[in-house]
Parts: structure tokens; C-alpha cells; sequence
């Protein structure tokens, strides 16, 4: 009779997985890390601001120098370009691109293109694709898009 097993005493031809597990947790809490992060920097640009701010709080007041457009985008999904007098329907972003780029050629809007903000009236019940492909419009020409946010529908109807 041994003290200690024949079969404990044998070298065992096991692998350790515990460090490759280690491993892949740490890739994956990177990768996730870095999704985030990428996430974070395409979203910075982005600012929503409320243009009927709470009692006693002053609202949004264009700048002297700063050109404001005003764009809407209803609950079905439909574009429109909104001035001080009238509304005018857009078909597509095309059609806003179009626009926008007609209106800087011609010396309509200022040669700064940081000087121009283009406030984005979005409807709560508008389609996300239909917003997204609005702010990408807007951003390709080189334009800051400024989502705002209404307690009221005035723009979207």
C-alpha cells in the first residue's frame, strides 16, 4: 500500500486554458473599449438645444454674424426648408444639398461656413433614418447641424 496514488504521481498532459481565457477577455474589453470611444467622437458634433428653454432662462438668440437655416423633418418623414415667411417642401436630401450649396455659391450665405448653423426642427415621432441621413447631408457640405428641440410643433406639421 502506497501513500500517494501511482496516478497522482504521473505527469499530467493537460493544457491550461485559464491565461488564454484571460486573454480573450482583455481583447474583448478592448475592442469593446475602442467601439465605444468611436462611438463617442461621431456624436460629439452633435448638439441639441432647446429653443423654449424653461421659465426665467433666456432663449436661443441668433448671433449678430450667424447665419441660421431652418429645416424640419415631420412625423412621416417628409423635408422642409422653413424661412420667416413661408415653408417650402423638399423632396430628398439631394434636394437640400442642392439647396444649400445654390445659396453659399451665390453669396446668400457667408463664405465661413462655421458662420452658418443649420437648426434641424425634427418631429418626435420623424424616423431615425430620416434624421440621420439629414445631419450627414447637412455635415458632408461642411455646415454644423444643430438638432433642436420644440415643446411645440410649430415646424413639423
Amino acid at each position: 500500500m502506497d501513500l500517494i496514488p501511482h496516478e497522482e504521481l504521473r505527469p499530467t498532459h493537460g493544457f491550461n486554458f485559464a491565461p488564454m481565457i484571460d486573454f480573450l477577455f482583455l481583447m474583448l474589453s478592448l475592442f469593446a473599449t475602442l467601439a465605444i470611444s468611436r462611438t463617442a467622437l461621431f456624436d460629439t458634433e452633435i448638439q441639441l438645444a432647446d429653443a423654449k428653454p424653461a421659465t426665467g432662462a433666456h432663449p436661443i438668440q441668433s448671433k449678430r454674424d450667424i447665419q441660421q437655416i431652418n429645416l424640419s423633418v415631420s412625423a412621416q418623414g417628409s423635408y422642409k426648408w422653413v424661412t420667416e415667411f413661408q415653408e417650402h417642401t423638399m423632396d430628398s436630401v439631394q434636394d437640400i444639398q442642392k439647396e444649400l450649396s445654390r445659396q453659399y455659391q451665390i453669396g446668400a450665405l457667408s463664405q465661413d461656413k462655421a458662420k452658418t448653423e443649420v437648426l434641424l426642427h425634427i418631429d418626435q415621432k420623424a424616423p431615425w433614418k430620416k434624421i440621420a441621413d439629414l445631419i450627414f447631408a447637412v455635415k458632408e457640405l461642411g455646415f454644423s447641424a444643430h438638432p433642436v428641440y420644440e415643446g411645440k410643433e410649430e415646424y413639423c406639421r
